[in-house]
């Protein structure tokens, strides 16, 4: 494994992904990458896109409230779907 972690500056949780802002530890530059939320509290391996370097980021995860948030959200949707399917099929 890799013993070299990316500098992790910035992220934001999407309904899709994970956008980062990170560092490279070798070559000190920055850029943004973006993640499957699959990945979410992992560490997973990469390549630099600006040197090549392989090293690894540790990616943050929601926590309990945000987590919370977010599938309250998602029940939300649902529910409005099934009272639009309901109001179609009175017509």
């Amino acid at each position: 494994m890799t013993k070299t972690l990316y500098l992790l500056q910035s992220h934001k949780f999407s309904y899709e992904n994970i956008q980062a802002t990170l560092v490279c530890p070798k070559c000190d530059e920055v850029f943004k990458k973006e993640f499957p939320l699959d990945l979410e509290g992992q560490i997973t391996e990469f390549e630099c896109p600006v040197c090549s370097s392989a090293s690894e980021a540790d990616l943050p995860s929601k926590g309990l409230e945000q987590q919370e948030e977010f599938e309250g959200d998602l029940y939300e949707v649902g529910e409005e779907n099934i009272e639009e399917e309901e109001f179609d099929e009175s017509y």
